[in-house]
């Protein structure tokens, strides 16, 4: 492949340019010392006094950036909505039956899938005491499907089932945003008994465990047809074209 067929010298000379100011920048902004530094860490462990959890990153991202979250499960429905809209009608018109692997290899998927869930699962309802959370969790458990789909490209997800556990969760997660909105007057506000002596408990961090169950379910429900898809559409192009 010729480069500069793809590319413009101009277009090359012009981002090397560009990489090379950013670079320069970055380096003169590290190059400035403040006390901003030093103080950071104890700025961060002080606001994750108000929530409770023990995992002080987890009280930054889900809790004083939550709205973030949100912003995040829209682009991958977004995604997961192109990637269905892409595929489906593609695998929808083939009707040949994709020839089925091994026995043992779908045993075994099925004996791992448990496994996989659960470890997703655990580290879902352990976001905010260690690192993980919801959006790690949900794609563990996305990962559980896709080895199914691999060693059994026949099988098929219930899509009514899934919609439907993504549209509540996402509706609950507005709903607890809202909650927090009138009683605290801060969107994502921490609404739920928290109280300091319960750090490192299961039941602890108020509303934050009830966020990672929440985004867990959701990007759980969307990896899983993601991954349904995009597992599928060789086996189908394969089986079709022949």
């Amino acid at each position: 492949m010729n480069l500069k067929k793809v590319l413009p010298l101009k277009h090359i000379l012009l981002s090397i340019l560009s990489s090379a100011l950013l670079l320069s920048v970055l380096g003169l902004l590290m190059q400035v010392k403040t006390n901003l530094y030093k103080n950071v860490g104890d700025i961060f462990l002080n606001l994750n006094m108000q929530t409770a959890t023990a995992n002080a990153v987890t009280s930054v991202v889900t809790f004083f950036r939550g709205i973030d979250t949100v912003g995040e499960v829209t682009v991958l429905f977004l995604a997961t909505s192109g990637i269905a809209l892409m595929l489906s009608d593609t695998q929808r018109t083939c009707e040949k039956v994709v020839k089925q692997e091994s026995f043992i290899l779908n045993v075994g998927s099925r004996l791992l899938l448990s496994v996989i869930v659960l470890f997703g699962v655990y580290i879902i309802i352990h976001g905010h005491l260690s690192p993980g959370g919801g959006f790690q969790g949900g794609v563990v458990i996305a990962t559980a499907f896709l080895l199914l789909f691999l060693a059994n490209p026949n099988m098929s997800l219930s899509h009514s089932i899934l919609t439907l556990g993504e549209s509540l969760s996402g509706v609950a997660y507005v709903l607890v945003a809202l909650i927090g909105l009138f009683k605290m007057n801060i969107l994502l506000g921490n609404f739920l008994p928290h109280p300091i002596g319960e750090i490192g408990e299961l039941v602890s961090g108020g509303i934050i465990p009830v966020i990672y169950i929440l985004v867990g379910i959701k990007v759980g429900s969307e990896m899983s047809v993601i991954v349904e898809y995009f597992s599928k559409e060789d086996y189908y192009k394969e089986v079709c074209d022949a």
